[in-house]
Formats: structure tokens, C-alpha cells, sequence
């Protein structure tokens, strides 16, 4: 049996992802209730979260409006460049019959949905963080000017 074959159908990884992309999303307004102290604690679970995805992915993930907009460039940039691969690779098939060569191309494709899968994840673990660190200062703001 290959690791192709042990790993989870790529069906559970966008699954997984869509529920990642809703606990984000219910954790952002439910912070938006919270008290302070409720607030700065989720965060810190948020930031644990975000450093042992940074470590299971290699990635180097900081905090601040200038790595925000580099990592999201960085993220369009992948993706792009995965949409000209994918395109490529379409054109190549329309030329390429070969039945063994398909099982190969099914590969690639799998590979390719699995890291944009991987970097769909980061993007939302550290939208997640960065949203729950907005409430938190936006929470610092209000309290600074009472």
C-alpha cells in the first residue's frame, strides 16, 4: 500500500478546511461578546494553534500589517502559480493519450489539491489569530480611552 493510498481522501481535507473556516468565523463573534480576560485567553489559544500549524507546515508566520500583506501575496502568488501548472497541464493532456500516463497526471492533481489544501489552512489558522488579535487591541483601544 503507498502513502497515496494511507493518506485521507482529499473529499475529508476540504471538509476539514471548511470546518477550520467555521470555527474561525464562530470564534471571531464570539469574541466579539466576550469579556477582556476571555478574549486575551482564546487568543492565546489562538497563537498556540497558529505555532504548531507554522511548525507542522515550515512556514514563518509573524504578526503585523506588513507580514499580513506579505503572506497573503505570497499565498496569491502560489496560487497562480498552481492555476498556470494546472492550465499546463490541461494542455499537455489534450496532446498526451497514454492510458499510464493518466494515473500519473491523477497523482499530480491530488498533490496539487493537497498543498493548496495546506496553504488554504495556514491562510485560515492565521486569519483566526490575526482576527481574535484585532478584538484583543480593538478591546486595549476602548479600555485605554475610558
Amino acid at each position: 500500500m503507498t502513502d497515496r493510498q494511507i493518506s485521507r481522501p482529499i473529499s475529508e481535507k476540504l471538509a476539514d478546511l471548511s470546518q477550520r473556516a467555521k470555527a474561525a468565523e464562530d470564534a471571531f463573534a464570539a469574541a466579539r461578546a466576550d469579556t477582556k480576560q476571555a478574549v486575551d485567553a482564546k487568543l492565546e489559544q489562538a497563537r498556540a494553534s497558529v505555532e504548531q500549524l507554522k511548525q507542522k507546515l515550515q512556514q514563518d508566520m509573524s504578526a503585523g500589517a506588513a507580514s499580513v500583506q506579505a503572506e497573503w501575496q505570497d499565498v496569491q502568488g502560489r496560487i497562480a502559480k498552481r492555476v498556470d501548472k494546472i492550465k499546463a497541464d490541461v494542455a499537455a493532456r489534450k496532446q498526451e493519450f497514454a492510458v499510464d500516463r493518466a494515473a500519473i497526471r491523477a497523482d499530480v492533481a491530488e498533490d496539487e489539491a493537497t498543498a493548496a489544501i495546506a496553504d488554504a489552512t495556514g491562510a485560515i489558522e492565521y486569519a483566526r489569530f490575526a482576527a481574535l488579535y484585532a478584538v484583543a487591541a480593538r478591546r486595549d483601544a476602548d479600555s485605554a480611552t475610558e
